[in-house]
């Protein structure tokens, strides 16, 4: 199975001014995920009440369409700085609260509400589709990856093949050939052919001796599909590697993914 980076990391999902939402560290069922939300995303409702403060921004939440709905207030750490979950200057600023994840929870569903003293109120929810947060690290695993390269032609061929729940509809590896010169970039998204369900009722996704430059270091992703919606699984950012190529008939396992949970 593939080893991931994020492994002994402290799940947090973030919320830039930049309009730009992710998930950080092991976010899976059974954790306390922080939620770090930078609050100029809703500037609008600023009230004060004697000089001090009158408003407020709330995260609300599901662990399932249609299930109950929580809510945890945001507010300011105090204390030393809390860590970093972007390049975000004014991420010290960022509003933060918990959650507890169930460990029967299938996904994460947030959006949020400023509102205040005015009695106004301004929602952050994805134009009401809300922001979904699927657990990457079980949708998707990794099984192998390798580039074989045949000495008798002039380019090598990636492989790369994964296990993916059933609710999971479409898989697609994107990657990027990084020993290519810089005049010649190569790099590709492709859809990965799924297999019959097993006995764990996980599918087989593949990719087979797909044509990339000869001896080609590859970086790349997984984009895939649920219910409709669009997920990247990219190692938080750090992407998967293939190993370095050999010939043809020595293929290499890939192992930088994380273990099954």
């Amino acid at each position: 199975m593939f080893h991931r980076t994020f492994e002994d990391n402290a799940p947090a999902l973030y919320f830039t001014a930049q309009w730009k939402e992710g998930a950080f560290g092991n976010f899976v069922p059974g954790q306390t995920v922080e939620i770090a939300y930078d609050p100029n995303r809703l500037p609008y409702e600023r009230s004060t009440y004697n000089g001090a403060p009158a408003w407020s921004i709330i995260a609300f939440y599901q662990f399932s369409p249609g299930g109950e709905v929580g809510s945890q207030p945001l507010s300011m750490p105090a204390g030393p700085p809390p860590p970093r979950y972007s390049n975000d200057p004014v991420e010290a600023t960022l509003m933060r609260t918990s959650i507890d994840i169930p460990e029967d929870a299938e996904d994460l569903i947030v959006w949020f509400l400023n509102t205040g003293r005015s009695g106004m109120e301004y929602w952050d929810s994805d134009y009401g589709a809300n922001y979904v947060f699927r657990f990457t690290s079980i949708d998707i695993q990794g099984e192998e990856a390798s580039v074989s390269s045949d000495p008798q032609t002039p380019y090598s061929g990636f492989n790369v093949s994964v296990s993916a729940l059933a609710t999971v509809s479409s898989v697609a590896v994107n990657f990027d050939v990084v020993n290519n010169p810089p005049d010649q970039p190569f790099s590709r998204t492709v859809t990965m052919a799924a297999g019959a369900l097993d006995e764990n009722g996980r599918r087989p996704w593949s990719l087979s001796g797909f044509a990339v430059p000869y001896q080609a270091r590859i970086r790349f992703s997984f984009v895939y599909v649920v219910s409709g919606r669009t997920f990247v699984d990219d190692d938080d950012g750090t992407y998967f590697w293939a190993p370095k190529p050999l010939p043809l008939n020595e293929p290499a396992k890939f192992t930088k993914m994380m273990a099954a949970r």
